[in-house]
Protein backbone atom coordinates (compact mmCIF):
# COMPACT_ATOMS: atom_id res chain seq x y z
CA UNK A 1 0.00 0.00 0.00
CA UNK A 2 1.44 3.42 -0.85
CA UNK A 3 2.08 5.48 2.15
CA UNK A 4 -0.45 8.69 2.84
CA UNK A 5 1.65 11.82 1.80
CA UNK A 6 2.86 14.04 4.99
CA UNK A 7 0.11 17.33 5.35
CA UNK A 8 3.12 19.32 5.78
CA UNK A 9 3.89 18.96 1.96
CA UNK A 10 0.33 20.08 1.01
CA UNK A 11 1.03 23.14 3.58
CA UNK A 12 3.93 23.88 1.80
CA UNK A 13 2.28 23.76 -1.52
CA UNK A 14 -0.75 25.97 -0.45
CA UNK A 15 1.74 28.51 0.77
CA UNK A 16 4.00 28.53 -2.57
CA UNK A 17 0.96 29.13 -4.19
CA UNK A 18 -0.01 31.82 -2.58
CA UNK A 19 3.09 33.65 -3.08
CA UNK A 20 3.30 33.17 -6.45
CA UNK A 21 -0.51 34.59 -6.62
CA UNK A 22 1.26 37.55 -5.02
CA UNK A 23 3.92 37.73 -7.35
CA UNK A 24 1.25 37.77 -10.18
CA UNK A 25 -0.86 41.08 -8.52
CA UNK A 26 2.75 42.55 -8.06
CA UNK A 27 3.32 42.35 -11.68
CA UNK A 28 -0.36 43.31 -12.67
CA UNK A 29 -0.21 46.01 -10.33
CA UNK A 30 3.12 46.99 -11.72
CA UNK A 31 1.92 47.36 -15.15
CA UNK A 32 -1.32 49.54 -14.08
CA UNK A 33 0.34 51.90 -11.34
CA UNK A 34 3.63 52.20 -13.61
CA UNK A 35 5.10 55.32 -12.73
CA UNK A 36 5.27 58.24 -15.48
CA UNK A 37 8.78 59.41 -16.80
CA UNK A 38 11.75 59.92 -14.38
CA UNK A 39 13.69 61.92 -16.64
CA UNK A 40 13.83 65.85 -17.40
CA UNK A 41 11.32 66.96 -19.77
CA UNK A 42 8.90 69.94 -20.48
CA UNK A 43 11.55 73.14 -19.90
CA UNK A 44 9.62 76.21 -20.04
CA UNK A 45 11.15 79.75 -19.48
CA UNK A 46 10.43 82.10 -17.15
CA UNK A 47 12.22 85.36 -17.26
CA UNK A 48 15.71 85.02 -16.19
CA UNK A 49 14.97 81.57 -14.97
CA UNK A 50 13.94 77.79 -16.34
CA UNK A 51 11.58 75.51 -15.40
CA UNK A 52 11.31 72.09 -15.91
CA UNK A 53 9.77 68.83 -14.64
CA UNK A 54 11.91 65.43 -13.36
CA UNK A 55 11.98 62.91 -10.92
CA UNK A 56 8.72 63.94 -10.05
CA UNK A 57 9.37 67.32 -9.06
CA UNK A 58 9.17 70.92 -10.49
CA UNK A 59 12.76 72.37 -11.14
CA UNK A 60 14.18 76.34 -11.21
CA UNK A 61 17.12 77.30 -12.37
CA UNK A 62 18.90 80.05 -12.88
CA UNK A 63 20.97 82.13 -15.66
CA UNK A 64 23.84 79.49 -14.49
CA UNK A 65 22.10 76.49 -14.32
CA UNK A 66 22.01 76.29 -10.14
CA UNK A 67 18.50 75.17 -9.08
CA UNK A 68 16.53 77.86 -7.03
CA UNK A 69 13.81 75.86 -5.70
CA UNK A 70 12.27 72.56 -6.33
CA UNK A 71 8.41 71.73 -5.94
CA UNK A 72 6.81 67.89 -6.07
CA UNK A 73 3.96 67.48 -8.08
CA UNK A 74 2.38 65.86 -5.55
CA UNK A 75 2.38 69.03 -3.53
CA UNK A 76 0.47 70.71 -6.90
CA UNK A 77 -2.07 67.63 -6.89
CA UNK A 78 -0.36 67.03 -9.97
CA UNK A 79 0.32 63.23 -11.94
CA UNK A 80 1.93 63.51 -14.87
CA UNK A 81 1.76 66.91 -16.84
CA UNK A 82 2.39 66.90 -20.59
CA UNK A 83 3.03 70.64 -20.95
CA UNK A 84 3.91 73.72 -18.88
CA UNK A 85 3.25 77.27 -19.71
CA UNK A 86 4.64 80.57 -17.59
CA UNK A 87 2.66 84.09 -18.22
CA UNK A 88 3.64 87.77 -16.58
CA UNK A 89 2.26 86.47 -13.41
CA UNK A 90 4.87 85.56 -11.07
CA UNK A 91 4.56 82.58 -9.62
CA UNK A 92 1.86 81.24 -11.86
CA UNK A 93 2.16 78.32 -14.02
CA UNK A 94 -0.23 76.58 -16.76
CA UNK A 95 -0.13 73.00 -16.91
CA UNK A 96 -2.14 70.76 -18.12
CA UNK A 97 -2.38 67.09 -16.65
CA UNK A 98 -5.33 64.22 -15.94
CA UNK A 99 -7.32 65.61 -19.18
CA UNK A 100 -7.88 69.20 -18.09
CA UNK A 101 -5.77 72.68 -18.00
CA UNK A 102 -4.95 74.02 -14.72
CA UNK A 103 -3.45 77.66 -13.13
CA UNK A 104 -1.48 76.54 -10.25
CA UNK A 105 -0.16 78.81 -7.77
CA UNK A 106 3.48 77.93 -6.68
CA UNK A 107 3.46 79.74 -3.49
CA UNK A 108 0.41 78.29 -2.02
CA UNK A 109 0.64 75.01 -3.75
CA UNK A 110 -2.80 74.72 -5.24
CA UNK A 111 -3.83 73.87 -8.46
CA UNK A 112 -7.14 75.33 -10.31
CA UNK A 113 -8.87 73.40 -13.04
CA UNK A 114 -9.88 75.69 -15.80
CA UNK A 115 -13.23 75.19 -17.18
CA UNK A 116 -12.63 74.98 -21.33
CA UNK A 117 -15.53 73.78 -23.56
CA UNK A 118 -15.34 71.11 -26.25
CA UNK A 119 -12.25 69.24 -24.84
CA UNK A 120 -12.92 65.30 -23.50
CA UNK A 121 -12.57 64.02 -19.86
CA UNK A 122 -10.18 61.43 -21.09
CA UNK A 123 -6.48 61.34 -20.64
CA UNK A 124 -5.25 62.41 -24.10
CA UNK A 125 -2.27 63.82 -24.83
CA UNK A 126 -2.55 67.39 -25.40
CA UNK A 127 0.02 70.75 -25.46
CA UNK A 128 -1.24 73.89 -24.02
CA UNK A 129 0.23 77.59 -25.00
CA UNK A 130 -1.25 80.53 -23.01
CA UNK A 131 -0.48 83.96 -23.84
CA UNK A 132 1.21 86.35 -21.71
CA UNK A 133 -1.75 87.99 -20.23
CA UNK A 134 -3.38 85.05 -20.04
CA UNK A 135 -6.20 85.99 -22.41
CA UNK A 136 -6.00 83.42 -25.00
CA UNK A 137 -5.19 79.48 -24.53
CA UNK A 138 -4.14 77.51 -27.42
CA UNK A 139 -4.67 73.28 -26.80
CA UNK A 140 -2.79 71.65 -29.33
CA UNK A 141 -5.58 67.79 -28.91
CA UNK A 142 -3.39 65.91 -30.83
CA UNK A 143 -5.17 62.67 -30.46
CA UNK A 144 -7.97 64.22 -31.86
CA UNK A 145 -5.77 66.12 -34.81
CA UNK A 146 -7.12 69.81 -34.04
CA UNK A 147 -6.00 73.11 -32.63
CA UNK A 148 -8.76 74.70 -30.15
CA UNK A 149 -8.08 78.40 -29.72
CA UNK A 150 -9.83 79.71 -26.45
CA UNK A 151 -10.32 83.35 -25.20
CA UNK A 152 -11.57 84.84 -22.41
CA UNK A 153 -14.73 87.00 -21.81
CA UNK A 154 -13.01 89.94 -19.89
CA UNK A 155 -16.55 90.10 -18.28
CA UNK A 156 -17.38 86.82 -17.19
CA UNK A 157 -13.61 85.90 -16.73
CA UNK A 158 -14.70 82.44 -18.48
CA UNK A 159 -13.04 80.64 -21.55
CA UNK A 160 -14.86 80.46 -24.65
CA UNK A 161 -14.18 78.59 -27.94
CA UNK A 162 -13.28 81.09 -29.91
CA UNK A 163 -11.82 79.11 -33.05
CA UNK A 164 -11.16 75.21 -34.03
CA UNK A 165 -8.90 74.05 -36.78
CA UNK A 166 -8.99 70.31 -37.86
CA UNK A 167 -8.71 70.68 -40.87
CA UNK A 168 -5.99 68.70 -42.55
CA UNK A 169 -4.30 68.17 -39.26
CA UNK A 170 -2.50 64.67 -38.38
CA UNK A 171 -1.64 64.92 -34.51
CA UNK A 172 -0.53 68.51 -34.15
CA UNK A 173 1.94 69.30 -31.16
CA UNK A 174 3.91 71.92 -30.12
CA UNK A 175 2.59 75.97 -31.22
CA UNK A 176 4.60 79.23 -31.63
CA UNK A 177 3.12 82.34 -31.79
CA UNK A 178 5.46 84.25 -34.45
CA UNK A 179 3.72 87.39 -35.09
CA UNK A 180 0.56 87.66 -36.70
CA UNK A 181 0.62 84.03 -37.72
CA UNK A 182 0.76 80.80 -35.72
CA UNK A 183 3.17 78.35 -36.48
CA UNK A 184 2.33 74.40 -35.72
CA UNK A 185 4.24 71.19 -35.43
CA UNK A 186 2.00 68.88 -38.07
CA UNK A 187 3.09 65.86 -36.84
CA UNK A 188 1.90 62.97 -39.06
CA UNK A 189 1.72 65.43 -42.31
CA UNK A 190 5.44 66.06 -41.63
CA UNK A 191 5.46 69.59 -41.86
CA UNK A 192 5.08 72.81 -40.52
CA UNK A 193 1.92 74.77 -40.89
CA UNK A 194 1.87 78.12 -40.59
CA UNK A 195 -1.85 79.63 -39.75
CA UNK A 196 -2.34 83.53 -40.76
CA UNK A 197 -3.46 85.62 -38.32
CA UNK A 198 -6.55 86.24 -41.04
CA UNK A 199 -7.64 82.10 -40.10
CA UNK A 200 -7.25 82.41 -36.90
CA UNK A 201 -9.89 85.42 -36.89
CA UNK A 202 -12.51 83.15 -38.81
CA UNK A 203 -11.97 84.69 -42.34
CA UNK A 204 -12.56 81.23 -44.53
CA UNK A 205 -10.77 83.72 -47.47
CA UNK A 206 -7.48 83.39 -45.56
CA UNK A 207 -5.31 80.06 -46.35
CA UNK A 208 -3.04 78.26 -44.40
CA UNK A 209 0.37 77.58 -45.95
CA UNK A 210 2.36 74.52 -45.45
CA UNK A 211 6.36 73.61 -45.43
CA UNK A 212 7.66 70.04 -45.22
CA UNK A 213 10.31 68.58 -43.58
CA UNK A 214 12.50 67.34 -45.60
CA UNK A 215 16.43 67.61 -45.75
CA UNK A 216 18.72 64.90 -47.13
CA UNK A 217 20.87 64.62 -44.26
CA UNK A 218 18.02 62.86 -41.96
CA UNK A 219 18.23 59.96 -40.69
CA UNK A 220 16.09 57.32 -42.42
CA UNK A 221 12.66 57.78 -40.79
CA UNK A 222 13.16 61.27 -39.23
CA UNK A 223 9.97 63.15 -40.07
CA UNK A 224 7.91 63.72 -37.35
CA UNK A 225 8.08 66.81 -36.18
CA UNK A 226 6.81 67.58 -32.70
CA UNK A 227 8.93 70.36 -30.73
CA UNK A 228 10.50 73.57 -31.70
CA UNK A 229 11.97 77.15 -30.77
CA UNK A 230 12.46 79.86 -32.75
CA UNK A 231 15.97 81.27 -31.89
CA UNK A 232 16.53 85.35 -32.16
CA UNK A 233 17.59 85.14 -35.68
CA UNK A 234 14.05 84.06 -36.75
CA UNK A 235 15.47 80.64 -37.24
CA UNK A 236 13.30 77.63 -36.12
CA UNK A 237 15.71 74.82 -34.32
CA UNK A 238 12.82 71.69 -34.76
CA UNK A 239 12.82 68.35 -33.32
CA UNK A 240 12.15 65.63 -35.86
CA UNK A 241 11.51 61.99 -34.90
CA UNK A 242 11.22 58.60 -36.23
CA UNK A 243 8.64 56.70 -36.42
CA UNK A 244 8.22 55.51 -32.81
CA UNK A 245 8.61 58.78 -30.91
CA UNK A 246 12.13 58.63 -30.73
CA UNK A 247 15.66 59.29 -31.36
CA UNK A 248 15.03 62.78 -32.96
CA UNK A 249 17.29 64.52 -35.18
CA UNK A 250 18.09 68.21 -34.68
CA UNK A 251 16.69 70.60 -37.70
CA UNK A 252 17.96 74.14 -38.50
CA UNK A 253 15.33 75.98 -41.00
CA UNK A 254 15.76 79.67 -41.87
CA UNK A 255 13.59 82.87 -41.25
CA UNK A 256 11.30 81.42 -44.31
CA UNK A 257 11.36 77.70 -43.04
CA UNK A 258 13.02 76.46 -45.29
CA UNK A 259 15.73 73.13 -44.28
CA UNK A 260 18.67 75.32 -43.91
CA UNK A 261 21.22 71.85 -41.92
CA UNK A 262 20.48 69.19 -39.77
CA UNK A 263 22.89 69.23 -36.40
CA UNK A 264 24.76 66.46 -35.58
CA UNK A 265 24.30 64.91 -31.60
CA UNK A 266 25.02 61.69 -30.80
CA UNK A 267 23.17 58.68 -31.67
CA UNK A 268 22.14 57.63 -27.90
CA UNK A 269 20.75 60.75 -27.17
CA UNK A 270 16.53 60.88 -27.13
CA UNK A 271 15.67 64.44 -26.89
CA UNK A 272 11.60 64.98 -26.28
CA UNK A 273 11.38 68.79 -25.76
CA UNK A 274 13.77 71.96 -26.77
CA UNK A 275 13.90 75.16 -25.37
CA UNK A 276 16.07 78.58 -25.63
CA UNK A 277 17.61 80.05 -22.80
CA UNK A 278 19.77 82.27 -22.50
CA UNK A 279 21.59 82.26 -25.79
CA UNK A 280 21.24 78.42 -25.84
CA UNK A 281 19.55 75.62 -27.12
CA UNK A 282 18.26 72.87 -24.08
CA UNK A 283 17.54 69.76 -25.18
CA UNK A 284 15.78 67.52 -22.42
CA UNK A 285 16.80 63.70 -22.27
CA UNK A 286 13.94 61.90 -20.33
CA UNK A 287 15.44 58.72 -21.37
CA UNK A 288 19.05 59.70 -20.73
CA UNK A 289 18.47 61.73 -17.66
CA UNK A 290 20.25 64.21 -19.17
CA UNK A 291 19.76 68.42 -20.49
CA UNK A 292 22.07 68.97 -22.83
CA UNK A 293 23.01 72.62 -24.05
CA UNK A 294 24.12 74.04 -27.69
CA UNK A 295 24.62 77.17 -28.59
CA UNK A 296 23.34 78.11 -31.33
CA UNK A 297 25.75 77.38 -33.70
CA UNK A 298 24.95 73.63 -32.90
CA UNK A 299 28.05 73.27 -30.85
CA UNK A 300 28.00 70.55 -27.59
CA UNK A 301 28.64 72.37 -24.75
CA UNK A 302 28.51 71.04 -20.85
CA UNK A 303 25.50 69.66 -19.59
CA UNK A 304 22.39 71.83 -17.93
CA UNK A 305 22.17 71.94 -14.04
CA UNK A 306 24.12 71.79 -10.66
CA UNK A 307 26.10 69.22 -9.21
CA UNK A 308 23.11 68.87 -6.62
CA UNK A 309 20.56 68.21 -9.49
CA UNK A 310 22.85 65.95 -11.69
CA UNK A 311 23.27 63.37 -8.61
CA UNK A 312 19.83 63.16 -8.35
CA UNK A 313 19.11 62.45 -12.08
CA UNK A 314 22.06 59.64 -11.90
CA UNK A 315 19.88 58.27 -8.89
CA UNK A 316 16.86 58.44 -10.86
CA UNK A 317 17.97 56.84 -13.36
CA UNK A 318 19.17 54.41 -11.40
CA UNK A 319 15.78 53.95 -9.90
CA UNK A 320 14.35 53.76 -13.52
CA UNK A 321 16.16 50.85 -14.57
CA UNK A 322 15.39 48.60 -11.41
CA UNK A 323 11.77 49.63 -12.23
CA UNK A 324 11.84 48.58 -15.60
CA UNK A 325 13.58 45.16 -14.64
CA UNK A 326 10.56 44.48 -12.39
CA UNK A 327 8.31 42.67 -14.77
CA UNK A 328 11.40 40.51 -15.89
CA UNK A 329 12.12 39.91 -12.40
CA UNK A 330 8.94 39.38 -10.98
CA UNK A 331 8.14 36.66 -14.50
CA UNK A 332 11.26 34.73 -13.42
CA UNK A 333 10.59 34.73 -9.64
CA UNK A 334 7.53 32.40 -10.74
CA UNK A 335 8.78 30.51 -13.10
CA UNK A 336 11.78 29.86 -10.63
CA UNK A 337 9.04 28.66 -8.18
CA UNK A 338 7.41 26.69 -10.72
CA UNK A 339 10.48 23.84 -9.87
CA UNK A 340 9.78 23.98 -6.11
CA UNK A 341 6.12 23.85 -7.00
CA UNK A 342 6.48 20.64 -8.84
CA UNK A 343 8.80 19.04 -6.76
CA UNK A 344 5.81 19.91 -3.73
CA UNK A 345 3.29 18.75 -5.95
CA UNK A 346 4.84 15.36 -5.92
CA UNK A 347 5.42 15.15 -2.69
CA UNK A 348 1.80 16.02 -1.53
CA UNK A 349 0.57 13.37 -3.97
CA UNK A 350 -1.02 15.46 -6.40
CA UNK A 351 0.71 14.60 -9.48
CA UNK A 352 -0.27 10.81 -8.42
CA UNK A 353 -3.79 12.49 -9.16
CA UNK A 354 -3.20 13.75 -12.27
CA UNK A 355 -1.59 10.31 -13.52
CA UNK A 356 -4.79 8.20 -13.26
CA UNK A 357 -4.20 4.82 -12.36
CA UNK A 358 -4.23 1.76 -14.91
CA UNK A 359 -7.52 0.36 -15.80
CA UNK A 360 -6.91 -3.19 -16.12
CA UNK A 361 -4.94 -5.11 -13.17
CA UNK A 362 -1.72 -5.92 -13.63
CA UNK A 363 -0.45 -9.57 -13.12
CA UNK A 364 0.50 -9.91 -9.71
CA UNK A 365 3.68 -12.29 -8.54
CA UNK A 366 2.50 -15.10 -5.93
CA UNK A 367 3.13 -14.72 -2.41
CA UNK A 368 5.98 -17.39 -2.41
CA UNK A 369 7.92 -16.33 -5.22
CA UNK A 370 10.29 -13.28 -3.62
CA UNK A 371 13.88 -13.53 -2.27
CA UNK A 372 12.84 -15.84 0.94
CA UNK A 373 10.95 -18.27 -1.23
CA UNK A 374 11.88 -22.14 -0.55
CA UNK A 375 13.90 -23.35 -3.45
CA UNK A 376 12.58 -25.60 -5.64
CA UNK A 377 12.11 -28.99 -5.26
CA UNK A 378 14.68 -31.67 -6.79
CA UNK A 379 13.42 -33.73 -9.24
CA UNK A 380 12.13 -37.47 -8.16
CA UNK A 381 14.66 -40.37 -8.66
CA UNK A 382 12.27 -42.19 -10.36
CA UNK A 383 11.72 -39.24 -12.88
CA UNK A 384 12.54 -39.27 -16.60
CA UNK A 385 15.62 -37.15 -17.67
CA UNK A 386 15.00 -33.91 -19.49
CA UNK A 387 16.22 -33.90 -22.70
CA UNK A 388 18.55 -30.74 -23.99
CA UNK A 389 16.82 -30.44 -27.20
CA UNK A 390 13.68 -28.58 -27.18
CA UNK A 391 10.42 -30.63 -27.91
CA UNK A 392 8.24 -29.23 -30.91
CA UNK A 393 4.87 -27.10 -28.94
CA UNK A 394 1.83 -28.50 -29.89
CA UNK A 395 -0.59 -26.13 -32.18
CA UNK A 396 -2.18 -23.66 -30.12
CA UNK A 397 -5.66 -23.78 -30.24
CA UNK A 398 -7.46 -20.46 -31.57
CA UNK A 399 -9.14 -18.37 -29.00
CA UNK A 400 -13.00 -18.22 -29.75
CA UNK A 401 -14.37 -14.80 -31.29
CA UNK A 402 -15.96 -12.78 -28.68
CA UNK A 403 -19.19 -13.20 -28.28
CA UNK A 404 -21.97 -10.95 -28.43
CA UNK A 405 -23.89 -10.82 -25.09
CA UNK A 406 -26.33 -8.20 -23.36
CA UNK A 407 -25.68 -4.25 -23.50
CA UNK A 408 -24.02 -2.75 -20.62
CA UNK A 409 -24.13 0.87 -20.40
CA UNK A 410 -21.96 3.13 -18.09
CA UNK A 411 -23.26 6.96 -17.51
CA UNK A 412 -21.15 9.94 -16.39
CA UNK A 413 -22.05 11.00 -12.76
CA UNK A 414 -24.37 13.71 -11.93
CA UNK A 415 -22.47 16.87 -11.17
CA UNK A 416 -18.90 15.94 -12.11
CA UNK A 417 -18.01 19.01 -13.98
CA UNK A 418 -20.05 21.51 -11.96
CA UNK A 419 -16.83 22.30 -10.03
CA UNK A 420 -15.08 23.09 -12.99
CA UNK A 421 -17.92 24.92 -14.89
CA UNK A 422 -18.21 27.04 -12.15
CA UNK A 423 -14.41 27.84 -12.45
CA UNK A 424 -14.96 28.42 -15.95
CA UNK A 425 -17.97 31.19 -15.73
CA UNK A 426 -15.54 32.64 -12.91
CA UNK A 427 -12.08 33.28 -14.77
CA UNK A 428 -13.85 34.17 -18.29
CA UNK A 429 -16.24 37.29 -16.24
CA UNK A 430 -12.50 38.63 -14.54
CA UNK A 431 -11.19 38.21 -18.32
CA UNK A 432 -13.98 39.78 -20.12
CA UNK A 433 -13.76 42.61 -17.68
CA UNK A 434 -9.93 43.14 -18.05
CA UNK A 435 -10.05 42.99 -22.07
CA UNK A 436 -13.26 45.83 -21.77
CA UNK A 437 -11.46 47.88 -19.21
CA UNK A 438 -8.40 47.47 -22.29
CA UNK A 439 -10.32 48.55 -24.85
CA UNK A 440 -11.93 51.30 -23.05
CA UNK A 441 -8.05 53.36 -22.48
CA UNK A 442 -7.26 52.12 -26.28
CA UNK A 443 -9.79 53.47 -27.73
CA UNK A 444 -8.79 56.85 -28.20
CA UNK A 445 -5.02 55.46 -29.44
CA UNK A 446 -6.78 53.58 -32.30
CA UNK A 447 -9.58 56.50 -32.88
CA UNK A 448 -6.41 59.02 -33.35
CA UNK A 449 -3.68 56.70 -34.03
CA UNK A 450 -2.52 56.17 -37.71
CA UNK A 451 -2.36 52.42 -38.91
CA UNK A 452 0.48 54.23 -41.37
CA UNK A 453 2.24 56.91 -41.88
CA UNK A 454 0.04 60.02 -43.13
CA UNK A 455 -3.27 57.07 -42.83
CA UNK A 456 -5.69 57.22 -40.48
CA UNK A 457 -7.04 53.89 -38.98
CA UNK A 458 -10.45 52.16 -40.62
CA UNK A 459 -13.64 53.16 -38.85
CA UNK A 460 -14.21 49.36 -38.76
CA UNK A 461 -10.92 48.44 -36.86
CA UNK A 462 -12.37 50.82 -34.03
CA UNK A 463 -15.35 48.51 -33.67
CA UNK A 464 -13.43 45.45 -33.89
CA UNK A 465 -11.89 46.31 -30.56
CA UNK A 466 -14.85 47.11 -29.10
CA UNK A 467 -16.07 43.41 -30.08
CA UNK A 468 -12.65 41.93 -29.01
CA UNK A 469 -13.53 41.12 -25.72
CA UNK A 470 -16.64 38.97 -26.51
CA UNK A 471 -14.65 36.59 -28.60
CA UNK A 472 -12.93 34.69 -25.47
CA UNK A 473 -16.82 35.15 -24.15
CA UNK A 474 -18.14 32.86 -27.65
CA UNK A 475 -15.04 30.66 -26.86
CA UNK A 476 -15.84 29.89 -23.02
CA UNK A 477 -19.58 29.30 -23.90
CA UNK A 478 -18.64 26.77 -26.17
CA UNK A 479 -16.08 25.08 -23.31
CA UNK A 480 -18.95 25.56 -21.06
CA UNK A 481 -21.58 23.56 -23.03
CA UNK A 482 -18.86 20.56 -23.67
CA UNK A 483 -18.56 20.54 -20.26
CA UNK A 484 -22.18 20.37 -19.53
CA UNK A 485 -22.67 17.24 -22.01
CA UNK A 486 -19.44 15.14 -20.60
CA UNK A 487 -22.16 14.95 -17.67
CA UNK A 488 -24.85 13.46 -20.20
CA UNK A 489 -22.12 10.89 -21.72
CA UNK A 490 -22.90 7.40 -21.50
CA UNK A 491 -20.94 4.23 -22.93
CA UNK A 492 -22.53 0.86 -24.04
CA UNK A 493 -20.89 -2.45 -25.49
CA UNK A 494 -22.18 -5.65 -26.00
CA UNK A 495 -19.29 -7.13 -26.27
CA UNK A 496 -18.36 -6.86 -29.98
CA UNK A 497 -19.00 -3.24 -30.39
CA UNK A 498 -18.58 0.20 -28.44
CA UNK A 499 -21.15 3.04 -28.65
CA UNK A 500 -20.67 6.06 -27.17
CA UNK A 501 -23.91 8.88 -27.13
CA UNK A 502 -22.64 12.65 -25.89
CA UNK A 503 -25.86 14.67 -26.16
CA UNK A 504 -27.48 14.04 -29.47
CA UNK A 505 -24.20 12.80 -31.05
CA UNK A 506 -23.65 8.64 -31.22
CA UNK A 507 -20.12 7.28 -31.76
CA UNK A 508 -20.06 3.54 -32.88
CA UNK A 509 -16.95 1.31 -33.62
CA UNK A 510 -16.06 -2.43 -33.01
CA UNK A 511 -13.84 -2.91 -29.61
CA UNK A 512 -11.25 -3.65 -31.65
CA UNK A 513 -10.78 -0.38 -32.64
CA UNK A 514 -11.38 1.94 -29.90
CA UNK A 515 -8.53 3.03 -27.72
CA UNK A 516 -8.06 3.37 -24.05
CA UNK A 517 -5.96 5.09 -22.19
CA UNK A 518 -5.87 6.33 -18.36
CA UNK A 519 -7.35 9.92 -19.55
CA UNK A 520 -9.61 9.03 -22.53
CA UNK A 521 -11.81 6.76 -24.63
CA UNK A 522 -10.77 7.41 -28.58
CA UNK A 523 -12.87 5.96 -30.72
CA UNK A 524 -12.50 7.03 -34.65
CA UNK A 525 -11.88 10.26 -34.82
CA UNK A 526 -13.05 11.26 -31.66
CA UNK A 527 -12.01 11.65 -27.88
CA UNK A 528 -14.48 11.02 -25.17
CA UNK A 529 -12.72 12.12 -21.69
CA UNK A 530 -12.65 9.27 -18.72
CA UNK A 531 -11.14 11.74 -16.01
CA UNK A 532 -10.06 15.44 -16.16
CA UNK A 533 -6.82 16.38 -14.59
CA UNK A 534 -7.28 13.18 -12.35
CA UNK A 535 -10.57 13.69 -11.47
CA UNK A 536 -13.39 10.65 -12.57
CA UNK A 537 -16.31 11.22 -14.84
CA UNK A 538 -17.54 8.10 -14.35
CA UNK A 539 -18.01 5.32 -11.94
CA UNK A 540 -14.65 3.80 -12.22
CA UNK A 541 -15.40 0.25 -10.51
CA UNK A 542 -18.65 0.00 -12.76
CA UNK A 543 -16.26 0.91 -15.92
CA UNK A 544 -13.95 -1.66 -15.39
CA UNK A 545 -17.08 -3.98 -14.52
CA UNK A 546 -19.30 -3.06 -17.36
CA UNK A 547 -17.16 -2.49 -20.26
CA UNK A 548 -13.44 -2.40 -20.22
CA UNK A 549 -13.32 -6.45 -18.31
CA UNK A 550 -15.71 -7.38 -21.31
CA UNK A 551 -13.81 -6.40 -23.85
CA UNK A 552 -10.49 -8.10 -24.20
CA UNK A 553 -10.04 -7.09 -27.71
CA UNK A 554 -9.80 -3.22 -26.48
CA UNK A 555 -6.65 -1.37 -27.23
CA UNK A 556 -5.54 -0.31 -23.77
CA UNK A 557 -2.50 1.46 -23.27
CA UNK A 558 -2.78 2.15 -19.65
CA UNK A 559 1.08 3.76 -18.94
CA UNK A 560 1.31 7.36 -17.84
CA UNK A 561 3.47 8.56 -20.57
CA UNK A 562 1.15 6.82 -23.74
CA UNK A 563 1.72 7.33 -27.07
CA UNK A 564 -1.89 5.69 -27.27
CA UNK A 565 -3.52 8.68 -29.02
CA UNK A 566 -1.00 8.62 -32.07
CA UNK A 567 -1.13 5.15 -32.81
CA UNK A 568 -5.02 5.23 -32.52
CA UNK A 569 -4.96 8.25 -35.19
CA UNK A 570 -2.63 6.40 -37.42
CA UNK A 571 -4.45 3.29 -37.38
CA UNK A 572 -8.52 4.03 -36.94
CA UNK A 573 -9.11 7.56 -37.44
CA UNK A 574 -8.79 7.21 -41.76
CA UNK A 575 -7.12 9.61 -43.82
CA UNK A 576 -8.36 12.50 -41.80
CA UNK A 577 -6.41 11.33 -38.60
CA UNK A 578 -3.15 10.53 -40.65
CA UNK A 579 -3.21 14.03 -42.27
CA UNK A 580 -4.00 15.40 -38.90
CA UNK A 581 -1.16 13.31 -37.61
CA UNK A 582 1.19 14.54 -40.90
CA UNK A 583 0.37 18.11 -40.54
CA UNK A 584 1.15 17.96 -37.15
CA UNK A 585 4.80 16.37 -37.45
CA UNK A 586 5.53 19.13 -40.38
CA UNK A 587 4.62 21.49 -37.72
CA UNK A 588 7.10 20.77 -35.29
CA UNK A 589 9.26 20.07 -37.79
CA UNK A 590 8.78 23.87 -39.32
CA UNK A 591 9.33 25.33 -36.39
CA UNK A 592 12.92 23.47 -34.69
CA UNK A 593 14.12 24.23 -38.61
CA UNK A 594 13.14 28.02 -38.67
CA UNK A 595 14.39 28.48 -34.47
CA UNK A 596 18.02 26.98 -35.57
CA UNK A 597 18.27 28.82 -38.56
Amino acid sequence: MPSTPSPVYRRALLALIALQCLLILAFVLRGLGAPGPFGPRLPAVQGDTLWLESHGALHQFNSDGKRLRRIDLTALGLTSPTSLQFTREDNVVWTHDESRVHRCDLLRHTCIPIDLPDLSDRRDYRWVRVSDDASEIVVSDASRHRVLIYRRDAATGRYALAQKHADDLRFPNQTLQVGPAMWIADTNHHRIAQIPDALQNGQASASRTNFPIAHAALRPGRKFPFAMALDPQMRLWVLVAGPGMAKADLLLMDRHLRPERVVAISPDQNPNAIALFQQHLLLTDMTGFTVHRLDLNGRALAPFGDEAFRSELVAAQSRARWTDRLPSLLLGSICVLLLPGLWLAWKAGELRQLQGTAWRARTRTPAGSGSNAAPPAPPAADAPPRSSRAEPLAPSTPCAPPARGPVTVVKALAGSTRARRRALLGTQLVMALVLLALAYWFWPMLYGSDCAPGEACPTWLRWLLLAFPLFPLFLSAGVWRRLKALESVRIGTDGIQVQVRMGARRYKAPAHHVTLTRQQLLIGRHMVPLRLNGTPLFDEEALRRDIIDRLPQLNVHDGVWSHGGLVHYWRFAGWQGRAVLLLGTASVLFMVWANLQ
